[in-house]
C-alpha cells in the first residue's frame, strides 16, 4: 500500500511539473503563434510526457525495435524538464520580485507582451543549448590520474597500475562509444582493470546487453592481471539474482566478485562486495567486510570494490587500505552535484581517512539523460606505490 502511495505521489508531482512547464511555454510562446492551436499544442505535449513515462517505466514491455527510440526520447525529456524547471523558476522569481518591489516597468511584468515572448524564447533556447552542450560533454571520455601510496609491502611488487571505471550502463552505449572506452583503457596500459559496478542498465532489455557483450567483447582489453568487477544496483534483477548477467560478463572476460576475494600475484588482496541495494532487492544481508577479511594476512595491501561510497567507517575499521567506488555520477547534471556532495562523505575524487583511502569515479557513461553538466565521463588511471 505504501509502495503504491509513493508511486502515485511521484507520478502526481512529475505530472504537475510537466503541466506547469507546458502551461508556461504555451502562455509565453506558443499561444502567440497563429499556426499552433491549443488542441494541437496540448496533444503533442501530452504525447511527449506519456512517451517519457513509457520510456522510463515500461520500456522493457515495448517491442524491441521501439525501445531505443522511447528510451532516448524519455531520457532527453527528463533532462529538459530539469532545465526548463530551473530557468522558468529563475524568470518567475525575477518577475515576482520586480513586480513586488516595483523595480521593473509595468510592461515587463505583464505576460502578454513582446518581452514576455522574448523571455519564453530565451528559456526555450537556453534549455536546448544546455542539452546540446551536455550531450557533447557526456560523450567526451577523460582520463583522471591518481598517484597514491599504501604503506605496506606487496611481495616483490613495488607499484601497481590500475585502470578503474564504473557505471558503464552497457545497453546505452553506441558502438563507437564502447570502442572508445576500450581504446582508452588500453591507452592507459594497466596491470589491472577494475570495474566498480553498474555494468549494465537494468531498465533496458537484456537483448541490448547480449548484443553488446558479443560485439564489444571486453577481451579486447589488455592487462597483466585481468579484469575484475563488483556489482552495482543496476546489475541486479528484480529478485537480486544476477546469474544470467554474470555468465555474460564471464564470457566477456570479466571476473565478478560477489562478497568474495582473490589474492593477486601473491602481492595484494582484492575484495568485491555486493552492492548495498542487494539487501533491499533480495531481502538478504551482504557479508560484513570483517568476515570477508578474517582469513586474510593484512600485512598485504587490501583493495575493496564497493559500488556505493557509503559506510566508509566499515572498511577503515576492518583494515582495508583502498576502496574504489562509483554510483554517484558526481550528480551528472547540475545542480544535482550539489546534492550528491551533501549526501556522500565523498561523492567524487579522493579522500584519505587515516591510513584508509577512497577514490570515487564520476562514471564512464551516463544513466537516464545522456547528458553531463557539471561533471565528466572518465576512466581513472591509478598508480599505487607500495612501501
Amino acid at each position: 500500500m505504501i509502495f503504491y502511495f509513493i508511486i502515485g505521489t511521484m507520478l502526481a508531482v512529475y505530472g504537475g511539473i510537466n503541466y506547469y512547464i507546458g502551461f508556461w511555454l504555451w502562455k509565453h510562446i506558443f499561444i502567440k503563434i497563429p499556426l499552433i492551436t491549443g488542441k494541437v499544442y496540448w496533444t503533442v505535449f501530452f504525447m511527449l510526457v506519456v512517451m517519457s513515462l513509457i520510456g522510463v517505466v515500461w520500456n522493457n514491455y515495448l517491442p524491441h525495435f521501439l525501445q531505443d527510440g522511447f528510451y532516448m526520447a524519455a531520457s532527453y525529456w527528463l533532462g529538459a524538464v530539469v532545465y526548463f524547471s530551473i530557468f522558468i523558476a529563475i524568470f518567475e522569481l525575477i518577475h515576482v520580485l520586480g513586480k513586488c518591489l516595483k523595480v521593473l516597468p509595468l510592461a515587463v511584468t505583464r505576460y502578454n507582451t513582446t518581452i514576455s515572448f522574448a523571455a519564453g524564447i530565451l528559456v526555450l533556447v537556453t534549455t536546448i543549448v544546455f542539452l546540446i552542450y551536455g550531450t557533447l560533454n557526456a560523450r567526451k571520455l577523460e582520463i583522471t590520474t591518481y598517484n597514491i601510496n599504501i604503506s605496506k609491502q606487496a611481495g616483490s611488487l613495488k607499484q601497481l597500475h590500475v585502470a578503474f571505471l564504473s557505471d558503464i550502463h552497457l545497453g546505452n552505449l553506441q558502438d563507437n562509444h564502447m570502442k572508445e572506452l576500450v581504446d582508452t583503457i588500453n591507452k592507459i596500459n594497466p596491470d589491472l582493470v577494475l570495474i566498480g559496478g553498474d555494468m549494465v542498465d537494468a531498465s533496458r532489455d537484456m537483448e541490448s546487453y547480449e548484443a553488446g557483450a558479443a560485439e564489444y567483447n571486453f577481451k579486447k582489453i589488455k592487462s597483466k592481471y585481468g579484469i575484475y568487477a563488483s556489482l552495482g544496483n543496476h546489475d541486479y534483477d528484480d529478485n537480486g539474482d544476477s546469474e544470467y548477467r554474470i555468465e555474460r560478463f564471464k564470457q566477456a572476460g570479466i571476473n565478478v566478485l560477489r562478497d568474495d576475494s582473490v589474492k593477486i600475484g601473491d602481492s595484494f588482496y582484492l575484495i568485491g562486495r555486493e552492492d548495498k541495494s542487494y539487501e533491499r532487492i533480495s531481502g538478504r544481508k551482504r557479508k560484513q567486510l570483517s568476515m570477508l577479511m578474517k582469513d586474510m594476512d593484512v600485512k598485504f595491501p587490501v583493495i575493496v570494490l564497493d559500488h556505493q561510497p557509503i559506510e566508509l567507517e566499515e572498511p577503515r575499521d576492518a583494515g582495508a587500505d583502498l576502496q574504489l567506488s562509483g554510483h554517484t555520477h558526481r550528480g551528472q547534471l547540475f545542480p544535482f552535484n550539489l546534492v550528491t556532495k551533501k549526501i556522500f562523505q565523498v561523492d567524487y575524487g579522493y579522500l584519505k581517512i587515516g591510513n584508509f583511502q577512497v577514490i570515487v569515479s564520476s562514471g564512464a557513461r551516463t544513466w537516464g539523460p545522456p547528458i553531463r553538466i557539471g561533471s565528466h565521463s572518465e576512466v581513472a588511471d591509478i598508480t599505487i606505490y607500495f612501501q
